[in-house]
């Protein structure tokens, strides 16, 4: 249902699923994926921390979670769930560290920040993000005197 773009029976299909197990991590997350296309933050975070609670290390779970978070002004928990999913395996998902910097520059913290985009340039060096990710080490490194 989901595949074939039909988002609505998609959704009350993975709710009624939750209905009869709300320890669905994955109908959470499939809920999570609906929402963010949808750009409805919030309800991402509300559905992967749930996801999050039966399944705590998925690497998906755990990004998706940090992103929205960052997007919702949650700037710790992102940087909590970011720092989480770079324990556990995360290819494919280099940006986690891009999101974690974005949340550790929201609360001060510059040279975690810098960590982090070196993070990611290591991981995945031409990345989508790989400009911007040079264009703040070089903005962090070279930080203009105030």
């Amino acid at each position: 249902m989901l595949a074939s773009g039909n988002s609505e029976r998609a959704r009350e299909a993975f709710e009624k699923a939750i209905q009869v197990n709300d320890r669905f991590a994955e109908a959470y997350r499939n809920l999570a994926r609906i929402s963010l296309s949808e750009h409805k933050y919030e309800e991402v975070d509300t559905l992967l921390t749930k996801s999050l609670a039966a399944d705590p290390l998925n690497t998906w779970a755990l990004t998706y979670a940090a992103y929205s978070e960052l997007l919702t002004r949650k700037f710790s928990e992102a940087i909590d769930h970011a720092r989480k999913a770079h324990t556990v395996a995360h290819d494919g998902l280099a940006s986690v560290h891009i999101v974690a910097a974005r949340a550790l520059e929201a609360t001060q913290q510059p040279a975690e920040a810098l960590a982090e985009y070196r993070l990611y340039l290591q991981e995945d060096p031409k990345g989508r993000d790989a400009t911007r990710a040079r264009e703040a080490v070089a903005r962090l490194s070279n930080p203009v005197p105030k």
